[in-house]
Parts: structure tokens; sequence; C-alpha cells
């Protein structure tokens, strides 16, 4: 797609990134912290398109720039996505930023219209598009615009490590997936997620790509299950970007602060070395098991992180999983959807953004 230009005196350009763009990409990011009671920027350890590349499977992004400088940015990580019970081309929308110094200028519209223009160009008129939104964030004020519709709420956070073990169970084994189990893996996901809005079905050879990849010499990934008696019952995936990119604590209450010391998973950088968890799914009736998943990395991952990032719809049995509790502070987001057809309301949704 040819790049953009606006007419007025002092110009924005909009065009596709480039691997030059990551300092400025960085710098951008950095400016433009969450908004909200609580708010995180990201801070890198490796070069910042090369992690993203490697942690999406195709992910496309446009920058405006004024004066030859980035002033503005969205990603796009495009794949199929499940929405009212069929599997349609979709893409993940994110990290739609605008630099303090250039708001209320019509650039976020501007980038806005032209990444609409050049996905609609990719995928079609029925894509589906879609991206979680943070109460306060300045995109909820572009939704309206642009046809989006939200989502019930979703909650996400992170919840510290275990510094104890948890209670045993003889019967249950956790252990990190081989390839063979790739194949049970993937139909135990899907199965779980059948009716879930937003989820993107996987395969055994989706799963087998998730685990190889690298950027900088780090393979961030891996996918651990729970076997009853030798089954596998429970299973989930996590990505340590902790060598890639720690998320930072920009905004928050004096309580929460101080809460998050007393828990010893913010310290006073206000680093949070996170591990994402995602993906999380069991068999029926095997909600124990995927409990001890959970509480069981909670404590072996110990000293790979801090803390662990979970994001889910309220009303999904993951709730049952996580058993956060109430004392913890957890944020609160929307996804906001374009399709057609409309959302299905009722359908639970599965929430790819985490920490």
């Amino acid at each position: 797609m040819t790049m953009k230009q606006d007419e007025s005196p002092n110009p924005v350009t909009y065009r596709l990134v480039s691997s030059e763009d990551s300092p400025a990409l960085e710098s951008l990011i950095a400016a433009t912290s969450d908004s909200g009671g609580i708010g995180f920027t990201d801070d890198y350890q490796a070069e910042m398109l090369a992690v993203h590349r490697a942690l999406a499977d195709d992910l496309h992004g446009a920058v405006a720039l004024r004066n030859g400088k980035v002033i503005g940015m969205v990603f796009g990580e495009v794949g199929p996505v499940q929405l009212a019970g069929q599997v349609r081309a979709g893409v993940y929308l994110s990290h739609l930023r605008v630099h303090p110094d250039h708001r209320r200028q019509g650039v976020g519209r501007g980038l806005s219209d032209w990444g609409l223009d050049y996905i609609t160009g990719l995928l079609g008129l029925d894509a589906v598009l879609y991206g979680a939104i943070m109460a306060g964030n300045f995109s909820l004020r572009l939704a309206d615009r642009y046809g989006f519709r939200a989502t019930g709420p979703i909650q996400g956070g992170v919840v510290p490590v275990r510094k104890h073990p948890p209670a045993s169970h003889p019967d249950l084994g956790v252990r990190t997936a081989m390839d063979g189990d790739l194949l049970l893996i993937a139909a135990g996901m899907n199965h779980f997620y059948r009716e879930h809005n937003l989820w993107s079905p996987v395969s055994a050879e989706g799963l087998g790509t998730f685990l190889a990849q690298e950027v900088a010499g780090v393979r961030p990934n891996r996918l651990y299950v729970v076997e009853r008696k030798g089954r596998i019952v429970a299973g989930l995936s996590l990505s340590d970007r902790t060598k890639l990119v720690r998320m930072r604590l920009t905004r928050a209450p004096r309580y929460v602060r101080l809460l998050g010391g007393w828990l010893g998973l913010l310290p006073p950088s206000g680093i949070l070395e996170a591990l994402t968890v995602r993906r999380v799914w069991f068999r029926d009736g095997e909600l124990e098991a995927a409990r001890h998943l959970w509480q069981t990395l909670r404590y072996t991952l110990r000293e790979q992180g801090n803390c662990l990032g979970i994001a889910c719809d309220p009303r999904d049995r993951l709730a049952e999983v996580f058993q956060v509790p109430f004392w913890l502070p957890m944020f609160e987001a929307r996804y906001l959807v374009r399709a057609p057809g409309g959302l299905e309301p009722g359908r639970l949704t599965y929430c790819l953004a985490g920490a």
C-alpha cells in the first residue's frame, strides 16, 4: 500500500513499519503508557519489532510520521478467529498510540483510516477486527466512528508466584508437553473453547511453531500438561518473555504499590517479571486437575519470574481455576469488535491479551 499524505502545512504521512523504526517505536511506547487507574508500559530487552514478530504468527504494523518522526503506531496480528460459532479471517489490533504532543490533531483518526483500508484490502470486508481496550484509553473514542462494538467486561492482572508448594495430589502429574502430545493438546484446547468468541483455533503444527519461536537467542514459549494416571486431562501455554520485554508500572494508587511490594511482585523499580499464561483448558470434570496445574506452576516457576499474567472472562470456568483473591487488584477491560453479524454477547470471550 502506498504512503498517504495529508494536505496540511505540517503534514502527517502513513506507511507500514520497517525494522529501522524499532528505536522510535520504543520511545513512543515509553511516552504513551496505558491510561486509567493502573498504567503499564513495556521495557524491551531486545530489538522491539523482532520481539513482536517472533511472538506473533503474522504481524503487520503501520506508523504515522510528521517531519520524518514517528508520532503514531498500530499493530495488527492476522489469523483465523472464531465469532458466533464460525471461524473467519481476523486481525487482533494492538498498540494504537499517538504521541501526547500530537493528540487532538486527527493523527489517531488518520492512522486508523489508513490501517483499516490496508486490512480491508488484505482480508476483505468480512474480516473480524478486534482489540482489548482498558477503561480510559483514548482509542475508545474511535470505536463508534468505525463501527466497533464492545464485549462484556474482561478481567486481567498479575498473580504472584508461590513461596511454598501446593498440596500434593498423588494421582496428578505436571510436566512439559512433548511433540507427541500436540495433537491431543490442540484437540483439548479447541474443544474447551469451541463456543468462545475470539478464540483462534489451534493445530498440532501451529503449537509446534509456537514452541519453536525464537528471538535474540531466547525461546520463550512452553506448553504444560497435567496427567491423571497417565492420561492428559488439562494444560496451558506459557510465555517467559522476561529476557525480551518487561512490564513496568507507570501509575497506580498507593495501596496497589504497597500491596505489590508486600507480595514481592513489585520491586522499587516498578518492573514486573511476568510470565504470560494463556490457552488454559481442561477436560469435563477435571477442574481439580487444572487448579493443581496452575498452583504447581505458580511454585515451580518462581525462579523465572515474580508473577504470572492472566486474563479471562469473569463468567468463564477459568475464574474457578485461577481463584484470584478479592483483595488482589485486577484491571477491567473490554474487547472492541467489528464484524458482520454482531457479537452474540451471551457467548464467553476468549482473552488473548495478557501480561
